[in-house]
């Protein structure tokens, strides 16, 4: 089934005042944003970038997959292509808190521009950045990112804004419109996020994020793994995706027609158990353990100079070894914590993989592939508050 690679060859000769901007595009720009670029971008057109990085040898690794089909397009798709980047930044941070931050403003049309967040990348200092999402209502970055919207809001007082983001991105492009001031919430269009984390209660039952509440729209894929880790309170819609389920958190590999997503029935049994054994697992072992965990680990990376997740994956049997030492050089109460809470969620996931979703607690457990009509999630993370949440009127 064709992706967002294809839009680009169908509707790529068309601009943006011949024929509007939609998902797809954002989806497009949410993936751009992971090119390697940098602030010597500002005032280029994308054609630029992606004519460039074609040239470099570092970037040649990456021109045999979807991002060098990627790359090869823009220039012929001049939708996207002209493009022009207005800002762009890298920010990789240890302290005071863990940060990898990449985020870019682009001009889509005359009087509208769209600032996209990158998601996570290889880095390690990426990886415990989601770690800390994962168990902490509120991370640095998120705030990073409103500051971001603020700054380029001002730069640019008279455009409307286009929020997009791909994973941890789109979770910072819909809290930075949550937390933004009434008069900025008002100039944004739409903040899409692509299979991107949901937030906690304290997050969502606040006044800002209820103003702007339907300006969001989350796609996530059937089989969505870090789309389904928190609650969705927003608009969410369910898509279709013929890849495995490790491979569909690539918004490329997402299932298109002419210019919109292919609906899927709904999330898969795979996804929704997997869900719930996440959830069992954040509820199972206190915050102030998980952090206490996930520093430990972090810190023996550091101390074998792992940076990044390419030098456990890129050779298996040397990856392994590496990890296994990492592993051993934790104390026994962090070891076992790591062992324990792999094993609960591997047997929590394991105990419901038969069930049918249709005794118990799991008869009401939602399978709808668009929130106007059923709630996408419950609020699995607030045991205080009523488990239903009322479906919200959306425009496609």
């Amino acid at each position: 089934m064709a992706g967002i690679l294809d839009y680009m060859r169908w509707r790529g000769d068309l601009s943006f005042e011949q024929y509007h901007f939609n998902s797809l595009d954002a989806a497009l720009l949410a993936s751009i944003i992971y090119l390697p670029a940098d602030p010597s971008a500002i005032g280029h057109t994308l054609t630029e970038v992606a004519q460039t990085l074609k040239e470099l040898d570092s970037f040649q690794p990456q021109m045999h997959g979807e991002t060098g089909v990627e790359v090869n397009l823009i220039p012929y798709a001049p939708r996207i292509g002209r493009i022009e980047i207005l800002d762009w930044v890298n920010r990789r941070e240890k302290t005071p808190h863990p940060l990898q931050f990449t985020a870019g403003a682009f001009r889509i049309t005359k009087d509208t521009i769209l600032l996209a967040y990158q998601g996570t990348d290889s880095s390690m200092i990426g990886w415990q950045e989601d770690m800390h999402m994962n168990f902490m209502p509120e991370i640095y970055g998120q705030n990073v990112a409103a500051e971001y919207l603020s700054e380029i809001a001002l730069r640019f007082p008279n455009d409307k804004i286009y929020l997009v983001g791909h994973s941890k991105g789109g979770n910072f492009a819909q809290y930075a419109l949550a937390t933004a001031s009434p008069a900025i919430q008002d100039r944004v269009l739409k903040a899409y996020s692509f299979d991107g984390p949901g937030f906690y209660p304290r997050v969502f039952n606040d006044s800002g994020f209820k103003r702007a509440r339907n300006k969001m729209k989350t796609y996530l894929p059937e089989s969505s793994v870090i789309g389904t880790m928190l609650d969705h309170p927003e608009p969410v819609l369910i898509v279709k995706s013929i890849y495995p389920m490790k491979q569909q958190h690539d918004v490329r590999r997402w299932s298109v027609g002419r210019d919109s997503f292919v609906l899927a029935a709904g999330l898969s049994n795979g996804a929704r158990i997997l869900r719930h054994a996440l959830i069992h697992f954040n509820h199972t072992i206190p915050e102030n353990k998980r952090g206490e965990m996930i520093a430990a680990v972090f810190d023996a990376f550091e101390n074998s100079n792992i940076n990044d997740v390419s030098q456990l994956t890129a050779n298996k049997l040397l990856g392994t070894y590496r990890l296994s030492r990492i592993l051993m050089s934790l104390d026994p109460a962090t070891r076992s914590l790591i062992t324990s809470m792999f094993n609960d969620i591997w047997n929590t996931y394991r105990a419901n993989a038969n069930l049918p979703f249709i005794d118990g607690e799991f008869q009401h457990y939602p399978k709808s592939n668009d929130s106007r009509k059923a709630p996408v999630f419950f609020q699995f993370y607030d045991r205080n508050t009523p488990n239903l949440l009322i479906p919200h009127s959306n425009k496609h």
